[in-house]
């Protein structure tokens, strides 16, 4: 298939839409609107002359000569462009470019004006008009372009308070417990290299802010956003955060005196991990916290009872109150382990262990 390759300003679009002749909406166009943070930091790229990826269009020729274009690839980008025109949003106020901050397009200065209109993209034109061909070439193009994680996407956007902090925590935590035990909690390469475990961390401040939550991906965006510019509870969060830490680091020192390795059990989990975090840090709240080598063992026995697939299978009349516990627990991590309520019965349990309210 022949390709034609070329550059077009935003001006180009810009009279192409004011004349009718844009389509931004065929067929085979994701419905995805961008939120308000990613429009603002492709007006800083644009403002900044950054380079933007290309846009992939197929241009119809009418017989009568008029010259129709589809965007393939490129809606977003183009609409956040139109709907900065037409004065719908101001620019960010986090812009570096000061003369920028807070003006909407009509503020701008005219030479400023005339550099926005003449930022060019690469344009791919796309030569077929069949439906079936772009919208195949459309779902190549979005499935070949390494997807950023949304972590990944909060790191090139964000740089405040919140981001930084659980960026900085991330790196100390994971090297603190590093020199305990290898790879605990259990992040593999790969998606500590898609920053994974700064959002691990996040989830765990934000638990010490506002307590057991689900957090899906769009809570997470607004919860660092609404923390970027200012976190009134920064300092409090991380001392909590790395007493909770250094707790968590005194027990597997403890089991490796007594050679009980929980580093190598189940704690390694992301699962397990966060509902002992959690339970330590309540704990720690209520000043009731102590850790001594007879929790180590209690961890253990009760982590070997929760791995027991015999129990998994009986009823509650065969189960003595410590097996119905770690049979809870059990049930708990297994289903969809980040919703609140399975979260809030795991540190619940973990916490009456350690407050040696279950025994064996």
């Amino acid at each position: 298939m022949r390709r034609t390759i070329n550059f077009q300003t935003i001006s180009w679009f810009w009279d192409l839409y004011q004349r009718g002749l844009l389509d931004l909406d065929p067929s085979y166009q994701r419905r995805s609107v961008w939120n308000q943070d990613y429009k603002d930091y492709f007006i800083d790229t644009v403002l900044h002359e950054y380079p933007a990826p290309a846009i992939f269009i197929y241009q119809e020729i009418t017989p009568e000569g008029v010259s129709k274009v589809s965007i393939v690839d490129g809606k977003q980008r183009l609409s956040t462009l139109f709907e900065f025109v037409n004065n719908e949003f101001p620019v960010s106020e986090k812009i570096s470019i000061q003369r920028f901050r807070g003006k909407y397009f009509q503020d701008l200065e005219t030479k400023d004006k005339q550099e926005f209109w003449k930022y060019q993209f690469a344009i791919e034109y796309l030569p077929s008009s069949d439906e079936d061909v772009i919208g195949n070439i459309f779902n190549r193009i979005n499935r070949n372009v390494l997807k950023l994680t949304f972590q990944e996407l909060r790191h090139a956007r964000l740089s405040g308070d919140f981001i930084t902090l659980a960026e900085e925590l991330s790196n100390w935590m994971f090297n603190y417990l590093e020199e305990k035990s290898q790879n605990f909690p259990n992040v593999h390469s790969t998606p500590r290299k898609q920053m994974k475990d700064v959002e691990i961390v996040a989830e765990l401040l934000l638990f010490l802010e506002e307590g057991v939550k689900s957090y899906s991906s769009d809570y997470l965006d607004r919860a660092f956003t609404e923390r970027d510019s200012e976190w009134e509870k920064k300092d409090k969060i991380e001392d909590e955060f790395r007493k909770t830490i250094k707790s968590i680091g005194k027990i597997l020192d403890l089991s490796l005196s007594k050679n009980i390795n929980l580093a190598q059990t189940r704690l390694k989990n992301q699962a397990d991990f966060y509902s002992l975090f959690g339970a330590i840090a309540e704990l720690n709240r209520e000043n009731i916290l102590e850790i001594d080598k007879e929790v180590c063992s209690k961890i253990s026995d009760f982590l070997k009872i929760v791995e027991d697939k015999e129990l998994h299978s009986k009823s509650k009349h065969e189960l003595n109150d410590f097996q119905q516990k770690a049979l809870d627990y059990y049930k708990a991590a297994k289903s969809s382990f980040r919703d609140a309520g399975p979260r809030k019965t795991r540190i619940k349990i973990i916490k009456s262990l350690l407050k040696g309210d279950i025994h064996l």
